[in-house]
């Protein structure tokens, strides 16, 4: 079977998620996870509720782990995917299932990542919303002239077909929701994140994601993965730049969707982690296409 691999990024996190995974993936999840974070995912998987797992030092790396251990599963079950690909966060579960670095480096460039992101946000009273649109070049259209008249938003996310994710103030945000045709779109929703990320607001990030990287050794990847700056396949030679400049930049999903399917053309596109957010950009921008969620052991066996 042809099959892509996409992997979630923050806000798909759910408390108790990946509970059965503990036993089957003990090294990973326990051992490993504790020695190089310090904290106990364990722990925070029993008794972690939703506030806490919010919190992107702590949602993070739990996503990463989880998604992680169920690519390996899918492997395991459908065999070497042809590509894959990953929403922010999700990148980095992307590369690491193709060994572009390994399990134990990418928990600790998350963690710093997670804490640098965090940090650049606090106090900036700024938020995120998704857009839900009809006519995705006039609510872009919109944008620009908001931008024209010195009111920021930054477009975060481009989804899919019907969808992005603006960026700017939270009194901004709160306009917008009630005035969504002022981007000529159906609905603004407010997201429950920390801040503006992939804008300008989290660029003080970057320096402490840059080090991280530095102490990573990168090696050649098994599995294609397109990226979410430009839509490009992972290199060895740009990985570490591209990476870095993914924290202030628009994450381009919506191109990687469409350029996977024109180059790669995949029989089954399959989401891999908690939730089944990926899933659904798919399925508004290539309807037809055969799509597969995987975010419990269950779900393999379907």
């Amino acid at each position: 079977m042809s099959w892509v691999g996409m992997f979630p990024g923050q806000g798909s996190q759910e408390p108790g998620m990946g509970m059965e995974l503990l036993e089957k993936y003990p090294e990973l999840l326990i051992d490993i996870f504790d020695d190089s974070l310090g904290w106990s995912l364990k722990d925070v998987i029993n008794n972690g509720d939703a506030e806490t797992i919010k919190k992107t030092n702590i949602a993070q790396p739990y996503i990463f782990a989880i998604s992680y251990c169920y690519g390996l599963e899918a492997i395991n079950k459908y065999g070497q995917a042809s590509a894959l690909l990953g929403h922010s966060l999700g990148e980095y579960t992307a590369l690491a299932i193709s060994g572009y670095f390994s399990f134990e480096d990418a928990l600790k460039v998350i963690s710093v990542r997670g804490e640098a992101m965090q940090k650049s946000v606090e106090n900036s009273n700024t938020g995120m919303a998704a857009v839900l649109t009809t006519d995705l070049d006039a609510t872009l259209n919109e944008i620009a002239v908001l931008n024209s008249q010195d009111i920021e938003v930054w477009i975060s996310n481009y989804n899919d077909a019907s969808q992005i994710v603006i960026s700017s103030s939270i009194d901004n945000l709160e306009y917008l929701k009630s005035n969504a045709k002022a981007l000529a779109a159906r609905r603004v929703i407010p997201l429950e994140v920390a801040g503006a990320f992939h804008t300008e607001t989290v660029s003080p990030a970057k320096p402490a994601l840059a080090e991280a990287l530095e102490k990573v050794q990168i090696q050649e990847g098994t599995i294609p993965v397109y990226m979410n700056v430009d839509a490009n396949l992972a290199t060895t030679e740009t990985l570490k730049e591209r990476l870095v400049d993914q924290i202030d930049s628009s994450v381009m999903f919506y191109d990687q969707i469409l350029k996977i399917d024109t180059e790669i053309k995949p029989g089954e596109w399959v989401h891999i982690g908690p939730g089944n957010v990926t899933a659904g950009m798919v399925k508004k921008s290539i309807s037809s296409k055969e799509i597969r969620v995987i975010n419990s052991l269950e779900s393999l066996s379907k």
